[in-house]
Formats: C-alpha cells, structure tokens, sequence
C-alpha cells in the first residue's frame, strides 16, 4: 500500500515507538478526553519535554496512533486474504478481518469520542479531516487490490464503497461509545456482511457501466 502520509510529521525511533505505544493504551483506556499528555510521558518513560519534541500536541499524537493502527489493520486484512483466490471470497474475508480486529479494540468509541470534540475545536477539526482522507484513501486501495477484476461487481464504485464502510464504522463506534448492546452492534455487522455477500455474489448485481 502506498499511502503519502508525510504531512503528518511521522519521526521514527525508540522513543517514538514507546510513546506511541504507550498513547494507544491510555487513549484506548481513558479515551481522548481523558488521557493526559503527562500520563503517556510516565507511561513511556520519557520526560513531558521530549514527549512534546515529538509531538507538537495530543491531537498530532492521535493522529499517530491512529495511522499505526489503520497500517497494522492493513497488513492483517492482507494476510486473511492472501491464500484466497476468488474475489468475492477475498473481500468477505477482509469485511470478517476488519471488523474482528474492531472487536477487540475500544477504537470505535474512541473514534466517536473525538469527532463529537472536533466539532468545537478547529485545531483538532483539522487532524481530522486529514486522518479521515488518510483513511479513505487506504480503503480505496485495500478494495481494489483485494477484489481485483471482481471489483466491477460492486453496485458502485470502490470510492462510493469506501465511503459507505466509513459511515457505518461511525455509526458503530457511536452505538459503542453510548454502551449499546453487543449484539445490536453484532447484528449491525451481520447485516452489512450479509449485504456485502450479496453485491459479491458470481450472480450478484449487474456490473457497472462506465456510465455509472
């Protein structure tokens, strides 16, 4: 995946990879609003001035953490999919990989918790608006790759798709930061799974015209 992510300052080192560690497990654990920058630098074992020599605010630290963990989300789909041949194999077993990773992680309502602030920050807002096309981006690329030929199958184009699997892991992640149920949420996912074995099908939906 070649994915430009320079305009997101993104140093590298030991010290980086601890602080970056260590931001994951208090934003998962607190959340955005309740991790502290102090907390991250103990928890890293560096002092507050290095941590900012890094990281020009928690909002770039975010940011950080939140690439790390969309690559690493990346390299798993790509692993679930590699011995699979069929296309509409290939992209179920990525939706199953996504979402289980999903599972096991508080990013959702983290996520959540950070768009409804966005609104009243403009410094974050901005973070923001480059994470999500950063994002955008690799689910573009993901759905290509992993669909192949088969790609032309989908009832609308792998942009329109990609937006489409943005919007519902919002949806999500704000039934999850308002403690809905488990299983609405397991529904939610078994229904779009559902939909997405249909637009999949060898028999599925018409495949687009380039007027479409």
């Amino acid at each position: 995946m070649h994915l430009d992510t320079s305009e997101f300052s993104r140093p590298d080192g030991g010290q980086v990879t601890a602080i970056v560690e260590a931001a994951e497990s208090c934003f998962s654990r607190a959340g955005y609003a309740g991790a502290s920058m102090r907390e991250i630098a103990e928890r890293a074992g560096v002092s507050k001035s290095l941590l900012h020599y890094h990281f020009q605010s928690k909002e770039h630290l975010f940011v950080e953490v939140q690439i790390r963990f969309y690559e690493r989300l990346g390299a798993r789909i790509t692993a679930a999919v590699a011995p699979i041949r069929e296309g509409d194999a290939r992209g179920l077993a990525a939706f199953d990989a996504l979402f289980d990773v999903l599972r096991t992680s508080n990013d959702l309502a983290v996520q959540a918790e950070l768009w409804a602030a966005a609104l009243a920050n403009v410094k974050l807002r901005s973070h923001i608006t480059r994470l999500r096309e950063f994002f955008r981006k690799m689910l573009v690329e993901r759905i290509e790759e992993i669909l192949g030929p088969d790609r032309e199958r989908l009832p609308v184009p792998p942009e329109a798709a990609a937006d489409l699997v943005w919007a519902t892991l919002n949806g999500l992640g704000i039934e999850a930061a308002f403690g809905e149920p488990n299983d609405r949420i397991e529904r939610a996912i078994g229904t779009l799974r559902a939909l997405a074995a249909i637009a999949l099908a060898p028999h599925g939906p018409t495949p687009r015209t380039h007027a479409q």
